[in-house]
């Protein structure tokens, strides 16, 4: 060979060089599907999340029916869960007191699944009670920064919205707690598929302006 000449690599060498770039370009290839996949499969959740609010928005009376019977058949899981710990951990004391709960448990999740309308009395009067606190709340503390702080008038209008609804809530008692429990649920599935979609698509942004670079 003559010096200063550089050696070619032989074909078997070429050959393995090749095989590597392919094989590294579908790995390259099935990682960017991966990728791109995921954003797909969260907007699809994320629109599934909105049918339902709007469906529970629609017919906040079944929307709320149902959600009454699940947390009725939640509690009664919970009784039986808490039931065998209580048989293992029977040594530990306060024997009485979580016999209570499981009780309590039952007896709440049985009238929830019996009586899914009386529930849904109680926890809309529970909502409203709290739209209430939360109101006054709201008001004081915006009244308490007024003088520190600017634009504490949105507390104080967020504050009366809500001592408003909370009025409206107990006062249609009982027959708000046939909307507002469904409708509630309905507008929190429609803001979380929403935000959802917003966060899927500045990830899928992000992923094609680092590809871009």
């Amino acid at each position: 060979m003559p010096a200063g000449s550089k050696a070619l690599p032989d074909a078997g060498c070429r050959s393995r060089i090749v095989s590597s770039k392919k094989t590294l370009g579908r790995r390259n290839f099935h990682t960017a599907n991966i990728k791109t996949g995921e954003p797909t499969g969260s907007v699809a959740l994320a629109v599934l999340l909105i049918v339902l609010g709007v469906v529970a928005v629609i017919s906040p009376l079944f929307a709320t029916v149902v959600l009454i019977r699940v947390i009725g058949w939640l509690l009664i899981f919970a009784a039986i869960e808490q039931t065998i710990h209580i048989v293992r951990t029977r040594d530990e004391g306060g024997l009485f007191f979580k016999i209570l709960v499981v009780v309590l448990y039952a007896i709440v999740g049985v009238m929830l699944l019996r009586r899914p309308v009386s529930g849904a009395i109680a926890a809309t009067a529970i909502i409203g009670i709290l739209f209430l606190a939360d109101g006054i709340m709201e008001i004081a503390l915006g009244l308490q920064l007024r003088g520190r702080y600017a634009k504490t008038g949105w507390l104080v209008a967020g504050g009366i919205m809500s001592l408003l609804f909370g009025a409206i809530v107990l006062y249609q008692l009982p027959l708000s707690a046939m909307w507002v429990i469904g409708v509630l649920v309905g507008i929190r599935l429609i803001f979380k598929g929403v935000g959802q979609i917003v966060r899927s698509s500045a990830g899928t942004g992000a992923q094609i302006d680092r590809r871009a670079a």
